[in-house]
């Protein structure tokens, strides 16, 4: 197995052939390099509230034509209690992957994900969702929320919500913090889901 320069400590064995086949197909449509800078601030972003013991296992600078992006691996330690007392239990860790770019934008604090039967219902009690009166389509496939709501719908351009209509994949969270944008899902990494995360975020930061 290829040495992979990120922290494997305690990974399962499906989640480190993940992280495998994953990186060689990043390297193979990609110009990569490691930095060791922590591109983004777990606790910061919202998507990590409920995993108060998750650690950046290591982070790849993708190079673009024209701009870059970062593919972050984030290790989530999960403890599971075999018995009763403190020590009576195991614990492992799981590996989620999130890309990371810099957009144009001030968008303040946003959420977007798939909207859900249950997301429909609790807006009609508490209306706290975005929507988009010029974008109907969007405002239906997607929940939507944001502190400031009138500097999200400025900065959520009609070139930014076409290129997140556009996703192809089954299951993802996009959160933003001000400039930064961050997309990702606690499935189990696939070399497909690396790469079009990567392409993903490449391209939604030049986009205008």
């Amino acid at each position: 197995m290829e040495k992979l320069p990120f922290d494997t400590t305690n990974l399962d064995a499906d989640d480190m052939q993940a992280l495998e086949v994953s990186y060689k197909a990043i390297k193979e449509n990609f110009k990569v390099s490691l930095t060791h800078d922590d591109v983004i601030n777990l606790k910061g972003f919202d998507v990590f509230n409920n995993y108060p013991n998750a650690t950046i296992g290591g982070t790849l600078l993708i190079n673009h034509p024209e701009s870059g992006c970062y593919l972050t691996y984030v290790k989530i330690k999960t403890a599971i209690k075999t018995g009763q007392g403190p020590g009576a239990g195991i614990s492992y860790y799981k590996c989620q992957l999130w890309a990371s770019a810099t957009l144009r934008n001030d968008f303040g604090r946003v959420i977007i994900r798939k909207e859900t039967l249950v997301d429909k219902i609790l807006n009609l009690v508490h209306p706290v969702e975005l929507h988009f009166k010029d974008d109907p389509t969007f405002s239906s496939r997607f929940y939507v929320v944001a502190n400031d709501q009138e500097k999200a719908t400025r900065a959520m351009t009609g070139n930014f919500r076409a290129a997140v209509m556009n996703i192809q994949l089954s299951d993802f969270i996009i959160e933003i913090v001000n400039s930064t944008l961050i997309i990702g899902s606690d499935q189990l990494i696939t070399p497909e889901q690396a790469v079009y995360l990567a392409d993903f975020a490449s391209k939604l930061s030049i986009v205008k």
